[in-house]
């Protein structure tokens, strides 16, 4: 379980949300929006390594659930985030800069 800090939503989430996504459906309510949060691990489920506690980290929730005071991940679904990088500046790191061209590709 992770408690919620920064919950974060791509454009083509918001498309989703709008209806205007030509290939998903508008979601049916009741609808949390949001994949991908940043907060600290909470809460352990049974079998899941004790090192995760309390630890700062991103976590993907699937398509749905983010926009929650907590949010349920799997440990695979987990990135740690160092205690430097900003849990705003993470999320956005990894919702658009994924998206961003290399350097290469500016060439």
């Amino acid at each position: 379980m992770v408690d919620v800090s920064v919950a974060g939503i791509t454009f083509v989430e918001t498309q989703i949300r709008r209806g205007t996504d030509q290939w998903h459906d508008k979601p049916e309510l009741p609808y949390v929006p949001g994949s991908m949060v940043a907060g600290r691990v909470s809460a352990l489920g049974e079998g899941v390594d004790s090192s995760w506690s309390g630890r700062r980290v991103l976590a993907g929730t699937g398509e749905t659930g983010g926009f929650a005071e907590r949010a349920a991940a799997l440990t695979e679904d987990l990135i740690p985030v160092p205690d430097e990088l900003d849990l705003t500046d993470a999320v956005a790191l990894h919702t658009d800069g994924a998206a961003a061209p290399s350097r290469g590709d500016r060439d």
